[in-house]
């Protein structure tokens, strides 16, 4: 008889001692697009993204002005111009056509470059900031609300997330 209960006690603790070091689970949520949209310290790079974005189109704009300009005067001496004259002005013309459509690619070229790289520079700031705050308020699971089918408001973490990204140095 002291043999069966010694084993159950043994038992019982074996049972019992993992729920006793057991810490409770502690999750959590974060809006990407609302850490996009508010936080301060993105909104200089998305700034800076919109201004070069702005700049390359008026140049773009100003180019196709001109050929715009240079295709009426175009054909408005066509009549008066010698065929050699004419065909060498097409040419000419043809040219701008193709370094328009040059600038443009590369306008798309470059915007998608920095699109991509502040993109990454922004992830990789956030995974940052997200671990720490994760290590220091003792979380055990931080997703994305993306991947989270539903989640109990009194789990987003976004506003301290955003707080803790905007206080965190580039």
């Amino acid at each position: 008889m002291k043999k069966v209960l010694a084993c159950l006690v043994f038992l019982g603790l074996l049972i019992a001692s993992p729920l006793a070091y057991a810490q409770a689970i502690k999750v959590g949520y974060f809006d990407m697009d609302r850490v996009i949209n508010e936080s301060k310290r993105w909104a200089k790079e998305r700034d800076a993204f919109v201004k070069r974005g702005t700049e390359l189109q008026k140049n773009y704009e100003k180019k196709a002005t001109e050929l715009k300009a240079l295709k009426e005067s175009l054909e408005k001496k066509a009549g008066m111009l010698s065929e050699q004259a004419r065909r060498e002005k097409e040419r000419e013309f043809q040219q701008k056509v193709k370094d328009l459509d040059r600038l443009g690619q590369d306008a798309d070229a470059e915007l998608k470059q920095m699109n991509k790289e502040s993109a990454t520079r922004f992830n990789k700031s956030l995974m940052i900031v997200i671990k720490k705050l994760g290590q220091e308020e003792k979380y055990t699971l931080i997703l994305e609300a993306g991947l989270v089918a539903y989640a109990s408001k009194e789990i987003d973490i976004t506003d301290q997330v955003i707080k803790a990204f905007d206080a965190a140095k580039e």
